[in-house]
């Protein structure tokens, strides 16, 4: 009777095991998240400007930030971006190859192991065998997310945060592979760098700079400006009003003032608002 209760015992300890090794890092599945290095506390984050470059970045919320965590086979993981749908891939197996994201078709160069680090955060290993890895552990802005041998640094190291309750990943993988199969494209921008995004059916701007929108969750007229330039006032159709604000490329902050001219209450927002409609009232602003 003692014995098979300490087999009992053992098996139950070898049956929870996998699952508390699920959650390093954060980490709970697939679902959706945003993944910050330990080390530069930056996200690993798809540049907007051609949608294929993997960099660090300040957390902004946007989607391109963002990352589904979606099933593959053998253990492994697809991360697949929110913005567009590519896969996080290495494309290569030297040391410093930089990642990139690509059209996703599933291969092993697509495929990651979410592993324990010594620490109890996530170390993200290729299934060709190399680690996601900040150069140097440097927090400059902007640089190229690499893949080298794993050894378990702050710099391979990541935290997982989820976004959302719910992950959304089926209704996205349909979205982005209806796309593939010919949905018409967007328009060219206007001369201010503004386009219309037939898939996400939303105003976005080309380049760095953030839009305005009358409407809130990034809908409705939208009014874009680049970073470096400065609006004296709003539009006189928009009567001061903006439900909502969304950041393009790697524009940082928008500095926003109650009055025109820059005059008046000022406050800074440097992530995606969707719900702006309790915020001060804007009267001009600069992108920065």
């Amino acid at each position: 009777m003692v014995l098979d209760m300490r087999m009992r015992h053992r098996l139950i300890i070898a049956l929870s095991l996998p699952l508390a090794a699920g959650a390093q890092g954060g980490f709970e599945g697939p679902g959706r998240y945003e993944i910050a290095n330990i080390q530069s506390n930056k996200v690993i984050d798809l540049d907007r400007n051609d949608q294929t470059t993997v960099i660090q970045f300040s957390s902004r919320g946007t989607d391109n930030q963002t990352w589904n965590v979606e099933q593959a086979e053998g253990g492994y993981y697809y991360l697949r971006n929110v913005m567009n749908g590519n896969a996080l891939e290495a494309v290569g197996n030297r040391n410093s190859t930089p990642l990139r994201g690509t059209r996703f078709h599933g291969g092993a160069s697509q495929q990651w192991r979410i592993e324990r680090a010594r620490d109890g955060n996530a170390l993200i290993v290729s299934r060709l065998g190399k680690s996601l890895d900040i150069p140097d552990g440097t927090s400059r802005e902007g640089v190229k997310i690499q893949i080298y041998d794993a050894n378990g640094e702050e710099n391979q190291r990541f935290v997982f945060r989820r976004v959302g309750r719910g992950s959304a990943v089926g209704r996205d993988r349909d979205r982005f592979d209806r796309d593939r199969f010919g949905r018409p494209p967007s328009a060219p921008p206007d001369r201010f760098g503004r386009y219309y995004d037939e898939r996400d059916r939303m105003w976005k701007l080309e380049g760095d700079g953030i839009c305005f929108y009358q409407q809130t969750e990034y809908r409705g007229r939208a009014l874009c400006s680049r970073a470096g330039e400065d609006r004296t006032a709003m539009d006189r159709d928009w009567d001061s009003a903006a439900a909502s604000v969304k950041f393009f490329g790697r524009a940082r902050y928008v500095e926003v003032f109650e009055e025109e001219n820059f005059r008046g209450r000022s406050s800074r927002i440097s992530r995606d608002e969707a719900d702006l409609r309790r915020a001060a009232r804007i009267g001009s602003f600069r992108v920065y």
